[in-house]
């Protein structure tokens, strides 16, 4: 009997285990009733296709207080890697919701930029299957979406990011990058938000908000020394160099946050000389009483 009882328990355990390390597999044809396409922007934005990172594009949609619309454009992928922002006020919510994807397969497109262009404007596609996972590398959590096959096109979802008006994105492919800021907000002042690293240009969209692009997040990693290193070597030997990438953290404001600050500050500086006057208007009359009681105790004293 006791026997028995140790092999169902180890039945049950190993269940248990196993069933908490199979990733689910999520159909998009599953998911059509809950994704909602119209939700996001699908804008071809392509910086240069002549470019290191071809016509990979990432775009985030930043609105205050509210989850974060990215929508990615992907030449030839089969995986896209998602390193979220973990939001403590809110745990054991889905971190991705509402994974939309416009593509075509990828090894059959022969002008990557055109099939973009043409998806953008295109009407709903066939259904394209995708898991979608979690996987750690060196203390770090990644949300990985894997295609069935590479495409090319479109793949936006909604990011829960912790409340406030701080981002921070991790990339983990090559790609041009776009944050596009809410209406009536911008970035850059070093008192009130700072951006790391610089954005390599910043305009404004038809709808008045600003956006700011990166055309390279890569981290420059390669120095005179390793790369005279590598020349001794032979071809087959040398290792495939990990690309870096920079980490972009930004925080946004109002427009009209400098000019309230200012106002703000020149209001407390007023405050602070007045109370600085009044104490030293105030010593000085004490010193002044002070000195008149010490001039009569002294002729008090010579009666």
């Amino acid at each position: 009997m006791r026997k028995q009882v140790v092999v169902l328990f180890l039945i049950l355990t190993s269940a248990i285990y196993f069933s908490g390390c199979i990733d689910d597999i999520i159909p998009v044809d599953e998911t059509t009733e809950t994704a909602n396409a119209s939700e996001y922007t699908l804008d071809p934005f392509i910086a240069n296709v002549s470019c290191e990172c071809g016509i990979n594009t990432t775009t985030f949609y930043l609105f205050p207080d509210s989850p974060v619309k990215a929508v990615y454009v992907l030449e030839n992928v089969d995986r896209l890697e998602v390193v979220p922002l973990e939001d403590i006020t809110n745990p054991g919510t889905d971190v991705l919701s509402n994974i939309v994807i416009v593509a075509k397969p990828g090894g059959y497109n022969g002008n990557p930029a055109a099939t973009v262009r043409q998806l953008s404007t295109s009407g709903p596609m066939d259904s394209i299957d995708y898991t979608l996972s979690e996987e750690s590398e060196s203390g770090q959590t990644k949300q990985v979406i894997s295609f069935n096959q590479s495409l090319t096109g479109f793949v936006a979802y909604t990011m829960e990011v912790p409340m406030g008006q701080d981002f921070m994105y991790v990339p983990s492919h090559l790609s041009t990058v776009r944050v596009v800021l809410p209406e009536g907000y911008t970035t850059g002042n070093q008192f009130i938000g700072k951006v790391e690293p610089a954005p390599d240009s910043r305009y404004v969209d038809e709808q008045g908000r600003e956006v700011l692009v990166w055309n390279n997040l890569r981290q420059n990693t390669s120095s005179s020394l390793s790369s005279m290193a590598k020349g001794f070597l032979p071809s087959d030997e040398e290792e495939q160099e990990e690309i870096k990438f920079k980490t972009l953290y930004l925080k946004y404001y109002s427009e009209d946050a400098p000019r309230n600050l200012l106002i703000g500050t020149s209001i407390l500086g007023v405050g602070v000389l007045l109370v600085i006057g009044n104490y030293l208007r105030n010593r000085k009359k004490l010193n002044e009483t002070i000195r008149i009681a010490e001039e009569n105790w002294k002729k008090d004293k010579n009666r």
